[in-house]
């Protein structure tokens, strides 16, 4: 038994001098943590393709990265693919990905703060859907002269209203020396995000108002 307890008894101070030899500080329990709550952003190639620079909706040059959501990171297909926007009812976000030394959009925070508020009305059930309009400027004003869904359209209707009327509230800047746009054709691909507000029989009973 004397053995025993000495035995314990050297154990025990050896496991108390080693934890006064090797003390965690609170900047390394605040370093784990952070690294844990901050993941590391890793660069991502720009979507529209080698040199091109990204602008987001305040017209500020931006990085593609991997905290970006999947819709912003992934590489453009199609070479007339501009702008990329995402809309729900807490967030408004556009990223420029082709052709900022040719053509801008003008910062607008006050449609684009309506616009949330246009999605509010239809946050429902949990849902995600995209659409594409072709834009097409006047030649010689840069205004807006032409608006159509291309290839993807909203699979609801309204939602569908509301991507149509954003595309064309936009105003662009032109680079050239007297105003005429250079580019007068191209593609916004929207996506669209709604978040769950009410039951399933909530919204049974809106549709049977309705009908």
């Amino acid at each position: 038994m004397k053995i025993l307890h000495l035995f314990l008894s050297l154990g025990f101070l050896f496991f108390f001098l080693f934890c006064q030899s090797t003390p965690q500080t609170n900047a390394n329990l605040n370093s784990e943590s952070n690294s844990e709550i901050l993941p590391i952003k890793e660069s991502l190639p720009a979507p529209g393709g080698e040199g091109e620079i990204i602008l987001n909706e305040k017209g500020e040059e931006v990085q593609n990265h991997s905290g970006e959501i999947p819709f912003f990171q992934k590489k453009s297909e199609l070479p007339t693919e501009l702008f990329r926007v995402y809309i729900a009812s807490d967030s408004y976000m556009v990223r420029q990905i082709r052709h900022t030394d040719k053509i801008r959009r003008k910062p607008d925070p006050g449609g684009d703060e309506l616009a949330k508020e246009e999605m509010k009305k239809f946050d429902l059930l949990s849902f995600v859907d995209d659409g594409m309009i072709t834009i097409g400027l006047n030649t010689i004003t840069g205004k807006l002269e032409s608006i159509a869904f291309d290839r993807r359209v909203p699979r609801i209707n309204d939602v569908a209203k509301i991507i149509q009327n954003d595309a064309s509230r936009f105003n662009y800047e032109h680079s050239s020396k007297d105003g005429t746009p250079i580019i007068t054709k191209f593609l916004i691909s929207y996506q669209i995000r709604l978040y769950p507000g009410k039951t399933r029989d909530e919204i049974k009973q809106m549709l049977q108002k309705k009908k």
